[in-house]
């Protein structure tokens, strides 16, 4: 939004007493017939409905200032401005993998048809993930193994699970021993729709693809418009040797699958000149186990606050921040303190330090483990 001090002096806003007691002034100098403007009056009503309309439009003014710049505007009027930038925002879309079949008895061959549908053992919310077949597959006979292609049920990126939680099929298959989602299983990654403030930033960004020469800036524009990708990093210090620049993809579940690699070297393809050496390559995730006990009041509740203090630590280390190769131990205690009530100190046993790693690594959370004591059971408790 544009700064209040500049927007008071372009379009100020009325103060609806005063604008009232100016209308009364206006109309008594005016030698207007009607005099009596006390409130409860028919005449004060409609004076009043009428102010109040002015002052709408003037609010509506300043939202139709702010929607005429990408840099200020917000929600639907940033999506419209996008346009402007031969931008729009990315969609959400499903993750897609592959499932692997097993049989015990493969004299035959086994046909799975289009809408099969495969699901996860419900999760500790009671919520199975589903996921359905993109297209008629055969499994020959003699093959003991079996590739299905997968769409999850809707998109987003709670299915880009974790190999192994595929484990059961809807429709019962001739011969089948076990089915499961095996390492490396996804095609491409579930996305959400694109953060508005990353739609901004790729606008904001566009002057960029202008240059003559391939400069980063450009390059990370150009790779960040394939969906799915969640962050770009340029590392053009000639990792390589001489001429070389390495393109650094962060998708939606941290690793970029080798398709979205694919998208991205097309899309940077056109920029790429006779001598360039491009290289596109995933980030690599380092899990981080978070091991802590969390501190209240002497006399507060400590039920359910141990979900609550795992909650706050994935949000905290979602892909969306902005340092993901960057864990500071203090950001843990600063997040942990502003949310949870009668919050008093953390021991943080894991992570023993800061991590502060290569700009081609990606922190994204292990396992969480948190203990919830109040502060006067510490000493009881070492």
């Amino acid at each position: 939004m544009i700064d209040e001090s500049i927007m008071e002096k372009i379009i100020p806003l009325p103060n609806e007493e005063e604008e009232m007691e100016k209308v009364q002034r206006e109309l008594e100098d005016g030698g207007f017939p009607v005099t009596n403007f006390k409130k409860g009056g028919i005449f004060y009503h409609l004076c009043r409905m009428l102010v109040t309309i002015y002052i709408e439009l003037m609010e509506l003014a300043r939202a139709i200032v702010n929607g005429c710049f990408v840099k200020h505007a917000e929600g639907d009027w940033l999506k419209i401005k996008a346009a402007d930038y031969s931008k729009q925002q990315k969609e959400a879309k499903a993750a897609k993998g592959y499932v692997s079949v097993y049989r015990a008895e493969y004299n035959n061959p086994l046909s799975i048809t289009k809408g099969h549908c495969f699901k996860t053992e419900p999760d500790a919310g009671g919520r199975e993930l589903k996921f359905y077949c993109c297209e008629n597959t055969v499994i020959d006979a003699g093959e003991p193994v079996g590739r299905v292609l997968v769409e999850a049920e809707a998109p987003g990126t709670y299915y880009n699970i974790a190999p192994g939680r595929i484990t059961i099929s809807m429709i019962h298959l001739d011969g089948m021993d076990y089915v499961t989602n095996e390492a490396d299983w996804l095609f491409e990654e579930g996305a959400e729709a694109e953060d508005l403030e990353d739609l901004r930033d790729r606008c904001m960004s566009s002057w960029s693809e202008l240059a003559t020469r391939t400069i980063e800036e450009k390059l990370r524009n150009a790779a960040k418009s394939v969906p799915g990708v969640l962050d770009v990093r340029i590392d053009a210090q000639h990792p390589r040797g001489q001429g070389t620049v390495d393109v650094i993809i962060t998708g939606a579940a941290g690793e970029a699958s080798p398709e979205l690699l694919r998208q991205v070297e097309s899309a940077i393809e056109p920029l790429k000149g006779n001598y360039e050496d491009y290289l596109v390559k995933s980030s690599e995730v380092v899990r981080q186990a978070f091991e802590l006990v969390v501190y209240l009041a002497t006399d507060a509740a400590t039920d359910g606050v141990n979900v609550q203090a795992e909650q706050i630590i994935e949000e905290m280390m979602a892909l969306t921040r902005g340092e993901m190769n960057i864990l500071y131990r203090d950001s843990i205690i600063q997040a942990l303190s502003t949310k949870i009530d009668n919050y008093r100190k953390t021991d943080i046993l894991q992570p023993s330090e800061d991590l502060i790693l290569d700009q081609d690594k990606v922190i994204i959370t292990g396992n969480i483990s948190v203990m919830v004591k109040n502060v006067m059971q510490r000493s009881d408790t070492l």
